[in-house]
């Protein structure tokens, strides 16, 4: 049986995994900095140049409790109200709530099979108005499993920046991308997006 129920392997995490839990039961439990360890920060940055080909700078990332968490920290940090945020429909559901705690509105533009159940440049262009202030996008998707074509990614991105929109992009489930045309961090289209990404799926440490 393969249960295909949940985000959640299962398999435990990695034995190097479970070593450094014991270590941190034996007493390394003080408190980090607030972005993050830096030693931590430093082999996130390393892993998106090795797998990735990116130099992203470790002063550009901070470690969250979990992805939801750096969606929402996101959410408050970039949008307010009288903002809209553009995102796909169907999407995660908790993303509209995100955003819904910043005080601004999600709208949520439907998709089909056609488009991946992703939004395409065009829809974007459409549908923005002086009230939007980004959108919100998962590749690959849950619960779709779509990936956004990276050339149509780079087209919606180009244009939320000439918008001086912010572009987020949930990409926790980017690793396990079947395809490598569809395997691309949206980080490589400029260091004004904002990405979120996860342990938990990756790595199999939900």
């Amino acid at each position: 049986m393969i249960r295909l129920n949940i985000g959640e392997p299962d398999f435990g995490a990695a034995p190097a995994v479970r070593d450094a839990v014991a270590q941190v039961a034996q007493g390394a439990t003080p408190y980090t900095d607030a972005l993050g360890l830096p030693a931590l920060r430093e082999a996130i940055s390393r892993w998106y140049g090795q797998r990735y080909g990116l130099a992203i700078s470790p002063e550009r990332i901070a470690v969250t409790a979990g992805a939801s968490a750096g969606l929402q920290l996101a959410c408050l940090a970039l949008f307010e109200r009288g903002d809209e945020v553009l995102m796909p429909d169907p999407c995660y559901p908790c993303n509209r709530h995100f955003v819904t705690a910043a005080d601004a509105t999600p709208r949520l533009l439907p998709t089909g099979a056609a488009e991946r159940f992703q939004l395409g440049a065009e829809q974007v262009r459409a549908a923005w108005t002086p009230a939007t202030r980004g959108v919100l996008l998962a590749s690959p998707s849950n619960p779709t499993g779509t990936s956004i074509a990276p050339e149509v990614l780079a087209d919606i991105a180009g244009f939320v920046r000439g918008r001086g929109g912010v572009t987020v992009v949930d990409e926790i489930y980017l690793p396990l991308s079947y395809e490598e045309h569809f395997g691309h961090s949206a980080l490589a289209l400029g260091e004004e997006i904002v990405s979120v990404n996860s342990f938990s799926k990756y790595f199999g440490m939900t």
